[in-house]
């Protein structure tokens, strides 16, 4: 199955989409995403794109028994079904940490990755923790530094709904 057949979209030039403007935040993803062969589709005005796994940045540790349950998961769907949630300057990962330790368990090189800036209202952060104030600049910090914080302490709220993409695992490399 190709990435083409994932997702209907318009036959519209993508360079021109509102969401793709997310794209460049980033200098080093700029030069690593080509528009027309990485970028899925969009959730309202936000790119969902496939994004080389070593760009990340974590900022969560991750929970070994949901990290083996979602791998069991990944393996017996073959399938991505949502993509991770990325802070499109700073590459930082919001929301899909246990995917990504499975993808690169596996040996893949890409993840679908919805990118939305943290400069956007549309993005609240809280903490699932009720002995932690989380921020943003908590968040930023603790990817950027690697210094991460314990797993579930942060919880993003969008104004949108992430899409079902479904991204079978042989097109992640």
């Amino acid at each position: 199955m190709s990435r083409e057949s994932l997702q209907p979209r318009a036959e519209i030039e993508l360079v021109g989409l509102p969401c793709c403007s997310e794209l460049f935040r980033n200098p080093v993803l700029a030069t690593l995403v080509n528009v027309q062969r990485d970028v899925i589709c969009c959730a309202d005005s936000y790119p969902v794109v496939l994004v080389p796994l070593e760009v990340l940045h974590p900022h969560e540790e991750v929970d070994p028994a949901r990290l083996s349950e979602l791998e069991s998961e990944i393996l017996s769907t073959g399938l991505i079904r949502k993509p991770i949630l990325v802070e499109s300057e700073t590459l930082v990962i919001l929301d899909g940490h246990h995917r990504v330790r499975v993808l690169r368990k596996l040996g893949k090189r890409l993840v679908p990755a919805l990118l939305i800036s943290y400069d956007d209202p549309c993005v609240r952060v809280e903490s699932w923790r009720s002995d932690w104030l989380v921020t943003k600049d908590l968040v930023l910090r603790a990817g950027l530094t690697g210094q991460l914080l314990p797993h579930k302490t942060s919880r993003h709220i969008l104004c949108i709904e992430l899409p079902f993409v479904d991204v079978p695992l042989s097109a992640l490399g």
